[in-house]
């Protein structure tokens, strides 16, 4: 911004009773180099007071005053020849404001301008100030030599900025570098070179350089962007060949492609070691195109380069084709395989069918086994049952009288008896019986009382056998559910009642007999005993 120039106020000594205005100028103006410029000069005037003319002069190199312009209330204005069309009344009007303004200001107008004015009645006044004028910079930024990575420190580029007063030059960048500055004075302005130095890297590549320029005759700081350009390559590469484990004789939509950065970019060239490129393969740019199957001849070493104007390089992928034959021998494998797997599944089928097939055998031996078992166990109770009765027969006869003699004295006192043998079962005094392994001599059971005892022993045991059957052929019965549970139990606790019930009536049975000699006897008493439901009496 412009500095506010100060303010020049001027007064005279007037004779005394005479009151005198004041004359108001600027100490200094600045200008800027083509652009207008006012020229201030007032006169506050006091009451009764007009100014009557206002003379324009500027202090040459010589010292002397050179007029400019003559501004007259009566006879108008008159500007001098050099400058003519450049010097104007600011405002038209009374005198008291007699400012020019200068325009299309330039370095020769820079000095020292003098207004005086004639006053009535209080007579003359002056003043002076100083025009500076200043010259905005143009700068400039020239880029220095190519950048090329690998390069020691070199130029980047350097901004000259030149005017009046010397202008401020500085940098802004996101590389790293420094700057050395220079600074020039001419005769009316002065300039300012700063160059910029850096390590030229691929980094830098496409990074902005800004040479920033400031100046008191510049409204807005000036700007100046370069962008760096630093030349390199980078090593090339290959991406298609790492998968050549697949690559196989007939398959398709195969390609290469060549992988490069560089400053320039870079150009690529395929060629095929010790030999010409195979025929139906395209190069498309960085792209090496197989445009039919794989076939063993594609077999080889395969060069990618890739050059610019710094430098070139190369890289190279070794593609090894497996055949036709390789592609049958693993078929084959997997063939053999597929084969051995359905052998071992054929056997383990065999074998579970032959699993299946003992079991059912084992199952219908068992089954025989326990039917010939219980055949066997029918004709020896049929063969013993009919021994039984064959004894019975036989002394039978030689005991007829006894047992009719007791059967007589029994039947006599039948009606009495009865009533103590209703309390007793037919198969617990049988069981008593038996325990003795013979009857009393002097009360021998009769020879129908033996066969029923015999085919009691027979349908027990037949009954057993049947069980034992029953309980083979049955598969195992299912859990019980709780409800079944508590009626099983409630029959147990009856059976057990009732074996205690049988109980108590066999003792009760038992005091109307007494052993002697192993032998069971009755006890000598009128009643008669009710052995079995059949209505024989001992």
């Amino acid at each position: 911004a412009q500095p506010q120039p100060a303010l020049l106020i001027l007064s005279f000594l007037v004779p005394a009773g005479s009151l005198a205005g004041v004359l108001e100028m600027e100490r200094s103006i600045t200008a800027v180099l083509g652009k207008d410029v006012v020229l201030p000069c007032r006169y506050q005037a006091q009451e009764g007071e007009k100014v009557v003319q206002v003379t324009w002069l500027k202090q040459g190199t010589d010292g002397q005053n050179v007029e400019i312009a003559v501004l007259n209330s009566e006879y108008g204005e008159h500007v001098q020849e050099p400058y003519a069309g450049r010097v104007l009344r600011r405002v038209p009007g009374p005198l008291e404001d007699g400012a020019i303004v200068l325009k299309n200001a330039v370095q020769a107008d820079e000095g020292t301008y003098e207004c005086r004015l004639i006053t009535f009645p209080s007579g003359n006044f002056q003043g002076s100030m100083t025009l500076s004028v200043l010259v905005p910079p143009l700068p400039t930024l020239n880029p220095g030599p190519p950048l090329e990575e690998g390069q020691g420190r070199t130029l980047a580029a350097s901004c000259t900025a030149e005017g009046n007063p010397m202008p401020t030059v500085t940098w802004e960048t996101q590389v790293h570098g420094t700057n050395s500055t220079r600074q020039s004075l001419h005769p009316r302005s002065a300039s300012v070179t700063s160059e910029f130095f850096l390590v030229p890297g691929r980094s830098m590549n496409g990074k902005t350089l800004t040479c920033v320029v400031s100046h008191p005759g510049l409204l807005h700081e000036k700007r100046i962007t370069h962008v760096l350009s630093v030349a390199y390559l980078s090593d090339a590469s290959v991406r298609g060949h790492e998968e050549e484990e697949d690559w196989q004789a007939g398959k398709e939509g195969v390609s290469l492609k060549c992988l490069g950065e560089g400053n320039p970019p870079p150009t690529y060239n395929w060629t095929r070691l010790n030999g010409p490129m195979p025929e139906g393969v395209k190069v498309k740019g960085a792209t090496l195109l197989f445009q039919r199957p794989l076939t063993p001849d594609d077999t080889g070493v395969y060069i990618c380069q890739v050059a610019n104007r710094f430098a070139a390089k190369e890289v190279r992928a070794s593609i090894s084709i497996k055949g036709r034959v390789w592609a049958e021998s693993e078929l084959q494998k997997v063939n053999v395989v597929s084969a051995s797997v359905v052998v071992v599944g054929v056997i383990a089928a065999v074998l579970l069918c032959l699993l299946v097939l003992v079991v059912v055998l084992m199952t219908l031996y068992h089954r025989r086994k326990t039917r010939r078992i219980s055949e066997k166990y029918e004709e020896e109770l049929t063969l013993t049952r009919e021994n039984s009765i064959r004894r019975l027969y036989s002394s039978h006869s030689a005991s007829t009288r006894n047992q009719t003699e007791e059967t007589l004295h029994l039947r006599g006192d039948s009606r009495q008896g009865s009533l103590r043998g209703d309390s007793l079962r037919g198969t617990s005094i049988c069981s008593v019986f038996r325990e003795g392994d013979s009857l009393p001599a002097a009360q021998p059971l009769s020879p129908l009382a033996q066969s029923e005892e015999a085919e009691g022993r027979s349908y027990s045991t037949l009954s057993t056998v049947r069980e034992i059957e029953t309980q083979t052929e049955q598969p195992p019965a299912p859990a019980p559910t709780p409800e079944e549970e508590k009626e099983e139990k409630e029959k147990e606790k009856e059976e057990e009642e009732k074996e205690e019930r049988e109980e108590n009536t066999i003792k009760a049975a038992m005091t109307h007999f007494v052993q002697e000699n192993g032998t069971l006897r009755a006890k000598p008493t009128t009643n008669g005993i009710y052995i079995n439901g059949r209505g024989h009496l001992v």
